[in-house]
């Protein structure tokens, strides 16, 4: 059976029908913090430097959502840097994992981006098989570490 998915602008009515799919990539994360982070990247006018898209399958339902910014980069110019990807659908990973990867490529072409770069949380080997058969390969490693705030100012 072939897929079709459709890919849009992440919109404010999307942001609580998106949470199962962002527990589903970031366990840690609750519904209060994804509303808080949505605010800043949904119904942003174009071309915004952040925004969010949305992907659904051919019964209409929200199978993918990923988050995006525009940074320049050293070796490729400017940059779409895809800081949250979670696809997810009923009948297997690889096809949503595709097309919203094809989402992602077709918003960096939109705004003038020579490169996409996905960051994924959880070890790369899951992802690896995926992303490899459609041209993506690791290109860095990313260390975090959590800081507390700044301190009052005095």
């Amino acid at each position: 059976m072939v897929r079709s998915f459709t890919a849009a602008p992440l919109t404010a009515a999307d942001v609580g029908v998106a949470f199962p799919l962002i527990r589903a990539a970031l366990p840690g994360i609750d519904l209060e913090a994804w509303r808080s982070f949505a605010r800043g990247v949904v119904d942003q006018p174009s071309p915004y430097p952040a925004g969010g898209v949305g992907l659904r399958n051919e019964a209409g339902y929200l199978c993918g959502v990923l988050t995006y910014r525009i940074d320049r980069d050293l070796r490729h110019g400017t940059a779409l840097n895809v800081d949250l990807f979670a696809a997810l659908d009923v009948t297997g990973e690889e096809a949503a994992t595709r097309a919203l990867l094809q989402a992602a490529e077709e918003k960096a072409r939109e705004l003038r981006c020579s490169a996409v770069r996905v960051s994924l949380d959880g070890p790369p080997e899951l992802a690896a098989g995926r992303f490899s058969t459609v041209g993506y390969h690791a290109k860095s490693t990313v260390f975090c570490k959590a800081v507390g705030p700044p301190p009052a100012a005095a």
